[in-house]
């Protein structure tokens, strides 16, 4: 006589539906404990008072405001055509902001001239002609963010970090990655202040 075919067993949904839940949980309250645990970096350099050609960009007129900045020189190829237009972009992740976070473009006079279209595609996106002492500060800041002089800033295409009050809090090398950081470091600045 045959023995009796055993039943089969039901799946059961239930792990799933835990996993779910905790998940559910933990991308919830992820947010929170962010916000709780991070902070801007830490000053590297206050800079001196510098001005450019251009009014509205200098330390006095960008005081109280987070400042992305780039620096380019010639010969202003396609490669730093592209770059320039990928640090423009960056006003489309911190426009929540209102005028709180400002990007400059900083160039010699040969790289203006080349970048002339891309004045005027947004308020938030300034260009000047670079500043000599502007460009030296910048440069020691860098050797001591590095912790080495071995980097010239004005060829390095660093996005660097300026808070409200004129200090310097970081360097990211030009990339999705370094831009995105860059702009992280920006948004906690001008939400929670240079003092976070």
């Amino acid at each position: 006589m045959a023995e009796p075919e055993a039943p089969a067993q039901k799946s059961s949904n239930r792990p799933f539906f835990i996993a779910f839940v905790l998940g559910a949980l933990v991308l919830t309250g992820l947010p929170f404990l962010q916000e709780r645990f991070l902070k801007a970096p830490p000053p590297i350099l206050t800079l001196t008072p510098w001005s450019t050609t251009a009014a509205d960009i200098s330390s006095v007129a960008l005081s109280g405001k987070v400042v992305l900045l780039q620096v380019e020189v010639a010969p202003c190829d396609a490669d730093c055509t592209k770059r320039v237009t990928e640090f423009g972009n960056i006003v489309n992740h911190v426009n929540d902001l209102g005028d709180k976070v400002v990007l400059v473009t900083l160039a010699d006079a040969q790289t203006l001239g080349a970048l002339e279209q891309r004045k005027g595609a947004s308020a938030a996106w300034r260009f000047a002609e670079l500043d000599s002492a502007l460009l030296t500060q910048l440069q020691v800041g860098l050797v001591k963010f590095l912790g080495a002089d071995s980097t010239d800033f004005a060829r390095s295409h660093s996005v660097v970090l300026i808070d409200q009050n004129g200090a310097v809090r970081g360097y990211w090398q030009d990339g999705t990655a370094g831009r995105g950081n860059a702009i992280n470091a920006a948004r906690l600045l001008a939400k929670k202040g240079p003092i976070p």
